[in-house]
């Protein structure tokens, strides 16, 4: 049985251990310690100024690489897109900037942007799923072409693709921008049905939950199915994304082998160079997985020219090749 005189003594044992801890920190150990304190501060604020010297000095680099690349643009494009009209089509998680460079880029080409619809969070959130599947019944009716609603998610898309590939619709626009529950925004009405179009993505996906991530798998099908609607209309389209994460949306398009051409870098100059190209290889039935991240078949697109104009503005997309399996 363990005694008062052993509490004791342990007390005593612990008094004196911090005594003679404080006389040595304040004594002959205070300088040593103190001294490589400092060093070890000194040297991590030496290592801090070097890692922001060199991510200035990459920085820099880039944005020379960049403005590099907007000044050959022009020149590079030589008019590739001429007279040809393209639609974009911004999912709701697109950058503001990302879509403006996306505009630019097709104008630098020689083409025109002349149709913009914004998606909303609800086009493609499941809390909405049965709000759609009670709309897609009224839109049918002002579809000209019901041969590719099959679903309430092929619904929405042949009245996107109506919108842009034949003409603005007030009916069937004002079914889609109801105030209490809008479907869309339209930025730019269709004054010219369009020749071809780019879906506008967004960048890498942020780490996600598990709930989180379920979600994020219904709407990533939802956009494809979306998607491969959209590409039967006219010239059909081209999907602008990141295929970064095995998860961002690019990634999962391209594991499906479906025939959407996607270019990936979203945000990046070198990707925005590409898609002209990829608009003109889709409009020749080429389809590909265009860019450097994950499943890409080649880098860039190859270059073709602008074959004539269908015989009739809204004739189904020509077949486009799938791309190479990974």
């Amino acid at each position: 049985m363990i005694d008062f005189r052993y509490h004791l003594v342990s007390l005593v044992a612990v008094f004196l251990a911090l005594a003679v801890g404080i006389i040595l920190g304040a004594g002959p150990l205070a300088d040593p310690i103190g001294d490589t304190l400092t060093g070890q501060v000194d040297k991590l604020r030496e290592d801090r100024n070097q890692l922001n010297d060199q991510l200035t000095q990459a920085q820099s680099r880039i944005n020379v690489q960049d403005q590099t690349v907007e000044q050959f643009a022009p020149r590079i494009f030589n008019g590739l897109l001429q007279g040809t009209g393209v639609a974009l089509v911004v999912l709701p998680d697109a950058e503001a900037e990302d879509v403006k460079s996306v505009s630019e880029i097709v104008t630098a080409a020689g083409g025109s942007v002349n149709a913009q619809i914004n998606l909303q969070d609800s086009f493609f959130a499941p809390a909405k799923q049965a709000y759609r599947e009670a709309l897609s019944g009224q839109i049918r009716q002002y579809l000209t072409d019901t041969a590719r609603a099959t679903t309430p998610e092929s619904t929405l898309a042949a009245a996107i693709g109506q919108l842009i590939f034949t003409g603005q619709n007030d009916s069937l626009s004002g079914i889609l921008t109801v105030e209490e529950t809008p479907l869309i925004q339209v930025a730019n009405p269709a004054a010219q049905p369009a020749r071809s179009a780019i879906i506008v993505g967004s960048g890498p996906l942020k780490p996600q939950n598990e709930k989180q991530q379920k979600a994020s798998e219904k709407r990533t099908k939802s956009i494809v199915e979306f998607a491969q609607t959209l590409n039967t209309f006219a010239s059909g389209v081209v999907l602008y994304g990141s295929a970064h994460g095995e998860n961002d949306l690019l990634t999962k398009v391209r594991a499906d082998g479906n025939p959407v051409p996607t270019v990936d870098g979203i945000g990046t100059k070198t990707s925005l160079l590409s898609l002209p190209f990829a608009l003109v290889a889709r409009m020749n039935g080429t389809a590909g997985a265009w860019g450097s991240e994950q499943k890409a078949s080649a880098l860039v697109p190859p270059f073709m020219e602008v074959p004539a104009p269908p015989a009739t503005t809204e004739a189904p997309a020509a077949p486009a090749e799938s791309p190479a399996p990974q």
